[in-house]
């Protein structure tokens, strides 16, 4: 049995998403103050969004949309309440949420770039 998976540019751009907010979630986590379970909640929505990509998910939350979008909210969220994250980890959270905002984009076909759609 062999297995075989195609890269995309919306799947690398998923990734590259995807392991951000992994990597601003565990750093959040490790931080002291306030916000460990949006970091938390971070941390489910971006590996549940990695594994959408490889296994068929039949819930609710399973739908790459709606993660796309919890994740962009919680994002968000995460911006707005701080909490003990450096300057430069602020950056990763705004460069995930760019980055899931234009994915989001091009799932819905609100966006449309030749050679990517």
């Amino acid at each position: 049995m062999t297995f075989s998976y195609t890269f995309t540019l919306l799947s690398v751009l998923l990734f590259i998403t995807a392991i951000l907010a992994i990597i601003d979630a565990v750093t959040r986590l490790r931080g002291r103050r306030g916000v460990g379970v949006l970091a938390v909640v971070e941390l489910i929505a971006a590996i549940l969004l990695i594994l959408t990509q490889f296994v068929v998910i039949s819930t609710f939350l399973g739908s790459a949309i709606i993660l796309e979008i919890i994740l962009g909210i919680v994002l968000l969220l995460l911006l707005i309440f701080r909490g003990s994250v450096r300057r430069g980890f602020a950056a990763i959270t705004v460069i995930a949420l760019v980055l899931d905002i234009i994915l989001l984009l091009f799932t819905l076909g609100w966006l449309h770039i030749p050679g990517i759609n």
